[in-house]
């Protein structure tokens, strides 16, 4: 709110308002966090949120209790010093909610993992639930009203970690426990008490419902909105167990608060003498049962009261004087508030008791959770203790906030402009000053002279308080008076003032508590009865007076955090703003003020000697690696480091024993530079310890990657040997079925994707096998049955799972691929499967009560182990060269197999298959073996060969014999030519006289532009669907682009070219009709030379280029007619098919490749 371009009330007014509507609670004044009560959960607190505004300063993110807290928690640790956040408004405002966030923020964020600490935090969130139910309760004006004073202390060791904590209680509102206006509540623990008790304490205490206590139903207001008092109370149950408050101590608390509501219900008539009498005796039978004492004794206190009477220095007699009804319902409350009195007391004692520090405390962080201010039609003795509290803290924010400050900056000679402020001291002096003789000093005088009759106290008090005349901020009228107080004037009525202002002990009542047989009740009045009475007790007045002065002084040695609250409307609605009561809140708190002094002030201000300490890191001249080698005086360096940080002058200035720094902003820069020089220096130190991390992890990943090729290795060729073992040395084998590099895919339809646009995927759809994995796809030739005709082999697609074998129909309809099941059997309707002895891979699976499948696969000894594996070992291999099959109509049907040389691939032809020669039927698969030294790791991929250097000299016999030996040689690339062009000149000698002249003749024309690019020959086909390649030697098909057709193979692979690269692409991804070639562009004309490059005698050196360039033109086309001689073939590319890894050809002839 620094920020406003008006600074006035009525500004600050409205800048809440629009925030208030924008669910924007928060907003800052300098350091000073400004809150208004929502009536809402805004979602703000959560554990994220939380998170956030760990180690972030206060401006990086958005204003928030958070934020205060973590400043309280930092500035602790960074600068050692004790911290307190002070939280001030009226009531409603929203105080005790913030204090609980800020107790929350720092249990969660500071450090520490042992059992101890966590037991501290622990117990430090469950005071919250304690106090609250026996400290607070619904008033007008808050639900959720704090009517005690509570100053927690969360002390710290060095390190930052909570070891203890400590609460300072401050002036029960006890009248509240006899008497409450309309529509308000006593304290929420009878009202929990009463609704929740368990039927133990019922049975015992005699508890009902709080309608059956005159205590709590007086008021006429038993139940709060968004108040569960059965929930409460077992939260307070909790916080009871995580104090340690044993559960002995946990019943007798109860039985205190049963005794209290008992003694509410206890009324007085009038004898015959006109004194006062019990009326129902039963109810003083159960007190006393309660209290473990005499009914006699219990019904004495309460109708008769023990004066005596002294005699100089001698005592006199002592008299039993009867009580009227009156004072009989004065006694009755003085001994029900002075039991709960001591009771909060004990339970405050119990808790510090609990969170004693368990290590040495050096830091603390006090938080404030006191009533706020309070002005009701009707105010009484307790509004001005309150309101009076609250002055004396509004004196501290002006002392620490203004008037110090204003002080300071003269004492420290920085140029600074006055700012006019009030300062409430003035009203602090007429309450509580002696001379002259202030209002709780006039109240004392009244009391010590006061009699029996409380309206002739309360004539005195009258009287005594026109000593009070002499100050303006004081009136006194018809048995009233008003102070005006800085947040307002409040009235305040003078009958029975001075009876609660006594709030004395009665020595009859302490002679009933010490004579109870219960000693809990013993420990609460620990006095002794036959103490010396003649010196005056002190009152109510002047322990509020002592307590607010002693909390003062806590305040003054602390570093404090300041939040001022602002409730926003009376009806505590979460959509109503009141903008006079808001308007009055903000004047009252000084926000405008507050808000031109930060402006006119320093944000910053610390001793020379911490500054350098904290900052000497930042300027080379005060320090080196980390150590402080400054000669000078503190403040010498002061201005060395502000210097050197390159601050703007009119950021600083330097006093007689500080630096000033204005703008919160400038001192978050200079803690960013300090962290990120110890940032820079744990750097030099992770690089080193990084790098050699490194270096063992590469090693180490080069012997895992090793191990694991010869562990998949090892793997690999235990499956195949296994596919070895069923071929039983039976069935003659192909190269590619031995060959080194084989490996076994399964999925080579890529079936188990989960792309919806793969053809994987369809194929998955068609055989309905749902989300069950394929172990082995592929493409195979079908034997389809015909009508009247013999059946005859038919792409399809085969898919096995562990459960079922099925076969897949793929046509394509009006350009549209489409997939139907042809065939779909259980792995355990199989009996076995038949082959024949030869190296052809058609494979018959007998089936029972089912036509049998018969195909011919390529990777057969791939999918009888497969099978086999799924089967368990179940599926047996029988080799025959005629097997005998099921057809579709169950008639048996016989397969023959005929060895043919000149077939070299199997020719199914009239129930016949025939196939040439193979390798022995006992060759066994061929391990990987180890490359010797020196040797290519792999083969080059087309792309790679694209890219490779051509020798430096060339000739066609040895690139002959090269070709003889099975490799071909690829001519240089236009790129390189021209490589070697630009090359040429620089080895070139220099010319002579002879040849300069010859080259001062007519230069020959330059040679014509590079004929255009060729079209390809080969059909092209475009593809139909997407295809992510699966291997090295597959490419990748996008759908609607056009590819090269190279070869096409029988097995549905086709091998393609596009943009260079060639690769196997499955064929029914592309559309089956070729593309119509693209027509040839028209060749440019040849541009001939201008005349004046042909007849101009002074262009020599343009001639001689253009001669060289003609000479180099010729040599590398005589050059390339030589190289065309050697043949060359596409084949050379040819990349691997799928199955098998790293393999550059297919070329059957060539045993070399294969290995």
């Amino acid at each position: 709110m620094t920020m406003l371009s008006k600074i006035t009330n009525e500004a600050i007014n409205e800048n809440l308002k629009m925030r208030f509507e924008n669910a924007d609670i928060y907003t800052y004044i300098g350091n000073v966090l400004i809150s208004v009560n929502p009536f809402k959960d805004l979602g703000i607190y959560t554990p994220q949120v939380l998170k956030s505004y760990e180690n972030k300063n206060r401006m990086e993110l958005p204003p928030h209790v958070y934020a205060i807290a973590e400043g309280a928690f930092r500035n602790m640790i960074a600068y050692s010093e004790n911290q307190c956040v002070i939280i001030s408004g009226e009531s409603g405002a929203g105080k005790t909610e913030a204090a609980k966030k800020i107790m929350e923020y720092i249990a969660a964020v500071s450090g520490g993992n042992s059992s101890s600490i966590k037991e501290i935090k622990e117990m430090v969130l469950a005071t919250n639930p304690l106090l609250e139910s026996f400290g607070c309760a619904k008033t007008l004006r808050n639900n959720n009203s704090s009517r005690h004073g509570k100053y927690l202390e969360i002390q710290f060791n060095a390190g930052g970690e909570p070891v203890g904590a400590m609460i300072t209680n401050y002036l029960l509102e006890k009248n509240r426990v006899v008497g409450q206006i309309a529509n308000e509540r006593n304290f929420h623990i009878f009202y929990q008490f009463a609704k929740a008790a368990s039927q133990t304490y019922r049975d015992n205490f005699g508890i009902s419902g709080p309608e059956s206590y005159l205590y709590t139903s007086r008021a006429g207001c038993l139940d709060v909105p968004n108040i569960n008092d059965a929930q409460d109370y077992a939260d307070t149950l909790k916080a009871m167990n995580v104090i340690g408050i044993s559960a002995e101590e946990q019943d007798q608390i109860h039985r205190m608060l049963a005794t209290i509501l008992w003694l509410g219900n206890v009324e007085f008539i009038e004898d015959n003498d006109g004194n006062s009498q019990v009326k129902e005796a039963d109810i003083v039978n159960f007190i006393a049962y309660l209290l473990e004492t005499t009914p006699e004794l219990v019904n004495k206190v309460l109708v008769s009261r023990t004066i005596e009477t002294s005699r100089g220095n001698r005592r006199g007699s002592v008299y039993d004087v009867p009580l009227n009804i009156a004072q009989g319902h004065s006694a009755r409350d003085g001994l029900a508030k002075a039991i709960y009195d001591r009771l909060f007391d004990w339970i405050v004692m119990r808790v510090n008791q609990a969170m004693q520090a368990r290590g040495e405390a050096r830091y603390i962080i006090g938080v404030l959770d006191i009533y706020g201010f309070e002005i009701f039609d009707q105010n009484s003795f307790e509004q001005l203790c309150i309101n009076y509290v609250n002055e004396k803290l509004q004196q501290i924010f002006i002392e620490l906030t203004l008037k110090a400050e204003q002080e300071e900056y003269v004492r420290e000679k920085i140029e600074w402009t006055p700012i006019d402020y009030f300062n409430n001291k003035v009203v602090c002096d007429l309450i509580e000053a002696k001379r002259p003789p202030g209002v709780f000093a006039a109240m004392n005088d009244a009391c010590a002279t006061a009699h029996a009759d409380p309206k002739a106290a309360d004539q005195s008090l009258s009287q005594r308080l026109t000593a009070c005349g002499h100050s303006k901020h004081f009136e006194l009228f018809d048995g009233n008076f008003t102070v005006k107080h800085y947040a307002g004037n409040v009235t305040y009525a003078i009958p029975g003032m001075t009876d609660k202002n006594k709030d004395q002990l009665l020595r009859d009542h302490l002679e009933l508590c010490k004579s109870s047989g219960n000693s809990f009740l013993q420990i609460l009045f620990p006095e002794d009865v036959a103490q010396d009475s003649k010196r005056r007790p002190p009152t109510a007045s002047d322990r509020i007076k002592q307590s607010a002065n002693e909390l003062v002084t806590k305040l003054m040695q602390s570093q404090p955090s300041y939040i001022r609250t602002i409730k926003p409307n009376e009806n505590k609605s979460p959509s109503e703003f009141d903008n006079k009561r808001v308007l009055h809140q903000v004047k009252y708190l000084g926000l405008c003020e507050n808000i031109r002094i930060r402006r006119a002030g320093f944000a910053y201000r610390q001793t020379f000697e911490k500054f350098v300490e904290r900052f000497y890191l930042l300027s080379s001249k005060t320090s080196y690696a980390g150590d402080f080698i400054w000669t000078g005086d503190s403040e010498s360096a002061c201005i060395q480091i502000l210097k050197d940080t390159n601050i703007d002058s009119k950021e600083w200035q330097i006093g007689t024993t500080k630096a000033f720094i204005r703008s919160p902003e400038v001192i978050w820069g200079l803690e960013n530079q300090r962290e990120r020089y110890w940032h820079n220096m744990a750097q030099r130190i992770q690089m080193a310890w990084r790098k050699y991390q490194a270096f063992r992890e590469i090693k180490a990943t080069k012997i895992q990657r090793v191990w694991r090729q010869k562990r998949q290795a090892f793997e690999l060729i235990k499956f195949r040997e296994h596919g070895d073992e069923l071929l039983g040395g039976k069935k003659e084998r192909r190269r590619f079925s031995v060959c080194s590099l084989r490996t076994f895919n399964g999925d080579y339809l890529v079936v188990n994707s989960n792309n919806k646009q793969t053809r994987g995927y369809l194929l998955r759809e068609a055989a309905q096998i749902g989300t069950e994995p394929a172990v082995f796809s592929s493409k195979v030739e079908f034997l389809v049955p015909r009508a009247l005709r013999s059946a005859r082999p038919m792409p399809r697609q085969l898919i096995v799972t562990k459960d079922q074998i099925c076969i897949i129909e793929e046509k394509v309809v009006e350009g549209l691929v489409q997939h139907s099941l042809v065939s779909k059997s259980a792995v355990s309707s199989v009996r076995d499967l038949a082959m024949s002895p030869y190296q052809d891979g058609w494979t018959v699976v007998h089936l029972e009560s089912q036509p049998d499948l018969v195909f011919n696969c390529e990777f057969k000894t791939e999918l009888i182990d497969w099978l086999n594996s799924v089967s368990q070992g179940r599926i047996r291999l029988q080799i025959n060269s005629t097997i005998a099959y099921n057809n579709k109509n169950m008639k048996q049907t016989q397969l023959k197999f005929v060895k043919n040389e000149a077939a070299q691939r199997p020719v199914f032809e009239k129930k016949s298959v025939q196939i040439c020669s193979g390798l022995p039927a006992g060759t066994r698969s061929q391990t990987i073996r180890d490359r010797p030294a020196g040797a290519a790791t792999s083969r080059p991929r087309p792309q790679q060969q694209q890219q490779r250097q051509p020798a430096a000299s060339y000739n066609a016999p040895a690139a002959a014999a090269r070709q003889t030996n099975g490799n071909t040689y690829a001519p240089p690339s236009q790129q390189q030519q021209q490589q070697q062009q630009k090359a040429t000149p620089a080895s070139r000698p220099v010319q002579s006289t002879a040849q300069s002249a010859s080259a001062r003749r007519p230069s020959a024309p330059p040679p014509p532009p590079p004929p255009a690019a060729a079209v390809p020959q080969n059909p092209r086909h475009k593809a139909l669907y997407d295809y992510e390649a699966q291997g090295d030697s597959m490419l990748g098909l996008r759908k609607d682009q056009l590819y090269e057709i190279i070869e096409k193979n029988d097995s549905g692979w086709w091998l393609a070219r596009h943009n260079g690269v060639d690769g196997w692409i499955p064929s029914n991804y592309l559309n089956p009709e070729a593309e119509a070639a693209p027509r040839r562009a028209p060749q440019a004309p040849v541009i001939p030379p201008p005349p004046a490059m042909r007849n101009n005698p002074t262009a020599n050196v343009d001639n001689q280029q253009l001669d060289s360039m003609a000479q180099l033109a010729a040599a590398l086309a005589s050059r390339s007619s030589s190289a065309n001689v050697t043949p060359t073939t596409d084949k050379a590319h040819v990349p691997a098919r799928p199955g098998m890894n790293r393999f550059a050809q297919e070329d059957s002839d060539d045993e070399e490749a294969w290995e």
